[in-house]
């Protein structure tokens, strides 16, 4: 709605506004984790307590975020890193052997991360696929995710093809 350069730090922003603090970790691939980092200033990054590595190679996301927290000149060993994608037991041990305590690492494997509730879970993704927009003709607009799996970018092509060229991403 604000252009795909804007977008991350509004709704950081919006969401430190509903939160007032609490639920302080970032999801950073919804226009891949490059283009996050590269919008995430330094009052956003001393309020979140962290980021959650969903889509992507782990290891690399993981060095990603150690050297962006140090560049910022923020003790990376305070802020914590959750990685969520594809889990089991041997990739924690793998993730965590690697890590070595350069940043706080905590894991949620499966689908139990979202859903500790008792109940069945549903083995389903839920994305939102446009939202409503009164300024615009037909009153909607198109929204879309740029993981850092290509294969796992959602929406509209034309509009991954735009958001990729405003952001750089090849």
């Amino acid at each position: 709605m604000y252009g795909y350069r804007a977008a991350t730090s509004l709704a950081l922003d919006a969401w430190v506004k509903v939160y007032n603090g609490s639920l302080g970790i970032t999801l950073t691939d919804t226009y891949t984790t490059d283009a996050f980092f590269s919008s995430f200033n330094l009052q956003q990054a001393k309020l979140f307590d962290g980021v959650r590595c969903d889509s992507g190679d782990p290891l690399t996301f993981a060095d990603k975020a150690v050297r962006f927290y140090e560049q910022m000149r923020i003790d990376p060993t305070s802020k914590t890193i959750v990685f969520s994608d594809s889990l089991d037991v041997l990739r924690v041990k793998e993730i965590k052997s690697y890590v070595r305590n350069r940043i706080h690492d905590t894991y949620g494997i499966g689908t139990f991360f979202s859903n500790d509730v008792g109940a069945k879970p549903l083995n389903i993704v839920i994305k939102l696929s446009h939202v409503k927009a009164d300024s615009r003709e037909g009153g909607y607009l198109e929204a879309i995710k740029l993981s850092d799996a290509s294969g796992k970018h959602t929406g509209d092509i034309g509009e991954i093809a735009i958001a990729k060229q405003t952001l750089g991403i090849k």
